[in-house]
């Protein structure tokens, strides 16, 4: 699939699809008609870095004057001796794809979170660096299966 500014080998039945961006070149690829693809080139491209999970204890909830939105919370009875990275849901690996130092995310638990790969200082003009990501959030686990595989065949126009 030639999307221009980069080559990826996918099956056949993976259609292109155009979007319109504001300061990058966007898109996506439709894996199937449940599971999508996107994918941001520009100068800020999400990492796909996940963030710390926000973890409270019981007790601190009780005293608030106010209701809290806990959806985001991880609540414990006591901080003490949690390790956040317990409750992350995206494990990272590092490798060289098309030339580039690549990071490669995929869920802890097949089929909840993101799939996908960031590349930071894909092209750097002065102090212009433009970053790219191609992702996927819960994917079917045979797609993310796939979706590591087709990661490994992008190549980049050079600049």
């Amino acid at each position: 699939m030639n999307f221009g500014a980069f080559i990826i080998e996918t099956p056949q039945s993976w259609k292109q699809i155009k979007a319109k961006g504001i300061d990058s070149y966007v898109g996506g690829i439709a894996i199937d008609d449940k599971d999508t693809l996107h994918f941001d080139l520009g100068w800020y491209s999400n990492t796909l870095t996940e963030y710390e999970p926000q973890i409270v204890e019981r007790s601190l909830l009780q005293h608030m004057q106010q209701p809290v939105d806990t959806t985001e919370l991880i609540i414990v009875e006591r901080r003490k001796g949690i390790d956040p990275d317990k409750y992350k849901k995206t494990n990272v690996s590092w490798d060289t794809i098309g030339g580039y130092r690549a990071k490669i995310v995929y869920p802890r638990q097949s089929g909840i979170g993101t799939t996908g790969v960031y590349i930071d200082s894909l092209w750097v003009a002065g102090s212009d660096v433009d970053r790219f990501n191609l992702y996927g959030i819960n994917l079917k686990p045979e797609n993310e299966k796939k979706v590591l595989q087709v990661l490994r065949t992008l190549r980049f126009r050079k600049k």
